[in-house]
C-alpha cells in the first residue's frame, strides 16, 4: 500500500473534522481573493473619483473582512492541529504495539538507536507535516486559484502572461524536490548513527572513563557528525535554491506586467485601480506560492520519515494468523529433537543436532564453555526463537503448534542480567500480571531475603527504581528478578546464570531459597559454576553447539570427560582465590 493511502487510512476516522477544516481553508482563500477584488473600486472610487460613500464602506468593510478571515484561520489551524495530534498518537501506539509483536530476530544485530530514532525523530517530522502541510497545501493552493481567478477577471491578457511564465519555476522545483527527498533520507540514516553513539557512550560512561576513552569516543562521534553534515547540507542547499529561483521568476514576471500594464494605463485602456488591483493580486499570490515551495521542502523530509516508519510497520510479526492451542501444563517432558539454531546473519550455528530430554519435576542442568549455546536453549524454551532445524516439543507436541504466549505464561525466567524498568518495585515485580496484591509481592520479596533493602528504600515498594533499576546494586536487582519469577508461580523455571552477580554467602542463601521454593517444579539451570549444579538430577554438557556428554555429577566425574576437566579447573581457580 502506498504511503499516501496509508496516511489517508489514519485520517479517515477524522474526516468530519477534516471536512470542516477544509471549509475554513476555502473561506480563508476566498477572503484573500475578495480583498484583492475590493482594491480596484477603492482605488478608482475613493482616490480617483473621491467618493466619500465608498470611503465609508471601505472603512467598515475591511475590518469585517479581516475578522471573518481571522475566525476561519483559527478554525482551520485548531482542527488541523487536533487531527495531527490524534493521527500521530495512533501511529505511535501502532508502532509500540507492533514492536512488541515482532519476533526477537528483528532485534538481532539491529541498533536500538535506529528504532528509537524512527519512533521519535521520524514520527515528530511526520506529526509536524500532518499538522501544517494540509493547511498550507489546501489553503495556499486555493488562495492561488482564487487570486488567479481574480487576475483573469481583472485582465485576462496579463493573467495569461503570468500563468504561462510559471512552468519553468515549477520544473525547477520538481528537480529540487527529488534531490531533497534523497538527501533527507540519507541524513536521517546518519542521525540514527549519531543517536547510537550518544546512547552507547551514555550507557557505557563508566567504561569510557575507566579506560580514559573520552577523547577516542569524541573522535568517533565527530566522524559520525561529519557524515551527517554532508547529506544535510545537500538538503539545505536545495532548500536555499528554492526562494531565489521563485524570486527570479517573479521579478521577471512583475517587470513584464509593469511594462505592459503601465503602457495600458498611460493609453487609457486600463484604470489605475485595475492595474493596482492586478499588481496586488500578483504580489499577494507570491506569499502562498512561496509557502507551497517551503511546504514542498518539509514534505520531502516528512515523506522520507513516513517511509521509515512504515518500514517498521511492514515487518512481519510473530503472531500467527490462526490462534494456536494453549499450552496448559507439562505432563511428561520437554524435548529438543535434533535441534539446531542459527542467528539471523550469522555464519556459524549456535546449536546443531542437539537432543535433550527434560523430565517433568526434574532438576536439569545445562553447562559448558562460554559460547557453546546454553543461553540459546533458554530462548528456545520460551519460544523467543524457534529452532532453525529439528524441533522443540512439550509432551510430544511441537512447540510451534502451541500458542507462544501460553508457553511463556507457564515458564519463569531469571537471566544473568536482571532487567528492571523505570517503575516502582511493586510494578516491576507484578510485571505481566493483571491482578496482584501487595501481600503477594511482599511474600516473594521475603522468600529471596530482599525485604531489608526494599524497606530501606525512600518509599518502600512504591519507590521508582529509575532507568534499568540502577539505583540498586547488581545483587539487589538479581534478587528482585528472582522474586518476580517466584511471584509468577511457573510450572517450569529457567535459571540462566541466575546467581551470577551474587557473592558467596548471598549465592548460597539464594540457592537454598530456590531449592525450597522450586520443589516439585521442572527446573532447568544454565550455569558456569559447576559446583552449583552438582545436585541436579541430570547434567547436559554442551560444547560448540552440540552435546558432549550427559549424566549425573558422579557419573560425569567418573567418565573423565569435558565436565570433569571444567570442574577441576574451577576448583583450582576457587582455591587460588582463597589463597592470600
Amino acid at each position: 500500500m502506498s504511503i499516501r493511502r496509508r496516511l489517508a487510512r489514519y485520517l479517515k476516522p477524522h474526516r468530519s473534522r477534516f471536512g470542516w477544516a477544509c471549509l475554513a481553508m476555502i473561506a480563508v482563500s476566498a477572503f484573500n481573493g475578495l480583498a484583492i477584488l475590493l482594491l480596484k473600486p477603492i482605488v478608482d472610487e475613493v482616490f480617483i473619483a473621491k467618493d466619500l460613500r465608498m470611503l465609508a464602506l471601505a472603512v467598515a468593510g475591511v475590518p469585517l473582512l479581516v475578522a471573518l478571515k481571522a475566525v476561519s484561520s483559527y478554525i482551520q489551524n485548531y482542527l488541523m492541529s487536533w487531527i495531527g495530534q490524534r493521527v500521530s498518537q495512533q501511529i505511535r501506539e501502532d508502532l509500540f504495539r507492533h514492536l512488541h509483536l515482532l519476533p526477537l530476530e528483528f532485534y538481532s544485530g539491529r541498533l536500538g538507536a535506529d528504532v528509537l530514532s524512527r519512533v521519535t525523530g521520524d514520527l515528530t517530522l511526520a506529526q509536524s507535516a500532518l499538522t501544517t502541510l494540509p493547511v498550507y497545501l489546501i489553503r495556499d493552493s486555493l488562495t492561488v486559484l482564487f487570486l488567479v481567478a481574480s487576475l483573469f477577471k481583472l485582465d485576462w491578457r496579463f493573467a495569461a502572461l503570468a500563468v504561462l511564465s510559471s512552468p519553468l519555476s515549477l520544473a525547477a522545483l520538481y528537480v529540487l524536490s527529488r534531490k531533497m527527498r534523497e538527501a533527507s533520507r540519507q541524513s536521517q540514516i546518519a542521525v540514527d548513527r549519531l543517536h547510537h553513539r550518544f546512547q552507547e557512550s551514555v550507557q557505557g560512561m563508566m567504561t569510557v572513563k575507566a579506560f580514559n576513552y573520552e577523547e577516542g569516543a569524541t573522535e568517533k562521534f565527530q566522524e559520525e557528525n561529519e557524515s551527517f553534515f554532508q547529506p544535510m547540507m545537500r538538503y539545505l542547499r536545495a532548500t536555499a535554491l528554492m526562494n531565489p529561483l521563485l524570486e527570479l521568476g517573479a521579478s521577471v514576471m512583475v517587470a513584464a506586467i509593469i511594462w505592459f500594464g503601465g503602457r495600458e494605463v498611460i493609453r487609457g485602456r486600463m484604470t489605475p485601480g485595475a492595474f493596482f488591483a492586478f499588481m496586488g493580486a500578483l504580489l499577494a499570490a507570491y506569499a502562498p506560492i512561496k509557502n507551497l515551495a517551503r511546504v514542498n521542502a518539509e514534505a520531502q523530509r516528512a515523506w522520507a520519515s513516513a517511509e521509515r516508519l512504515f518500514q517498521i510497520l511492514d515487518e512481519k510479526t510473530a503472531v500467527p494468523r490462526k490462534r494456536a492451542p494453549d499450552f496448559k501444563i507439562l505432563r511428561s517432558s520437554i524435548r529438543l529433537e535434533h535441534a539446531g539454531f542459527r542467528y539471523p546473519g550469522a555464519r556459524s550455528w549456535a546449536l546443531r543436532g542437539l537432543d535433550l530430554d527434560i523430565p517433568k519435576g526434574a532438576r536439569t542442568a545445562i553447562v559448558g564453555p562460554s559460547g557453546c549455546g546454553k543461553t540459546t536453549i533458554a530462548k528456545l524454551l520460551l519460544r523467543l526463537h524457534d529452532p532453525s532445524e529439528g524441533r522443540l516439543t512439550f509432551d510430544g507436541v511441537d512447540a510451534c503448534e502451541l500458542d507462544a504466549s501460553s508457553i511463556r505464561a507457564r515458564v519463569g525466567l531469571v537471566s544473568a542480567d536482571a532487567v528492571l524498568f523505570n517503575d516502582t518495585v511493586f510494578q516491576n515485580l507484578a510485571l505481566g500480571r493483571k491482578v496482584v496484591t501487595l501481600s503477594e509481592v511482599e511474600r516473594a520479596v521475603r522468600a529471596v531475603g530482599a525485604e531489608d533493602f526494599v524497606d530501606a528504600l525512600p518509599e518502600g515498594y512504591h519507590t521508582t527504581l529509575g532507568d534499568w533499576g540502577f539505583v540498586l546494586s547488581s545483587g539487589q536487582r538479581q534478587k528482585l528478578a528472582i522474586a518476580r519469577m517466584l511471584l509468577k508461580d511457573p510450572d517450569i523455571v529457567v535459571l540462566d546464570e541466575a546467581t551470577a552477580h551474587l557473592d558467596g554467602p548471598a549465592r548460597a542463601e539464594i540457592l537454598s531459597v530456590l531449592k525450597t521454593a522450586l520443589a516439585g517444579r521442572t527446573v532447568i539451570t544454565i550455569a558456569h559454576d559447576l559446583a552449583a549444579v552438582a545436585p541436579a538430577d541430570n547434567i547436559y554438557v554442551l560444547n560448540a553447539g552440540g552435546l558432549a556428554e550427559f549424566g549425573t555429577h558422579t557419573k560425569l566425574m567418573e567418565s573423565r570427560g569435558l565436565y570433569r576437566r571444567l570442574f577441576e579447573l574451577q576448583s583450582v581457580a576457587r582455591d587460588c582465590a582463597k589463597t592470600p
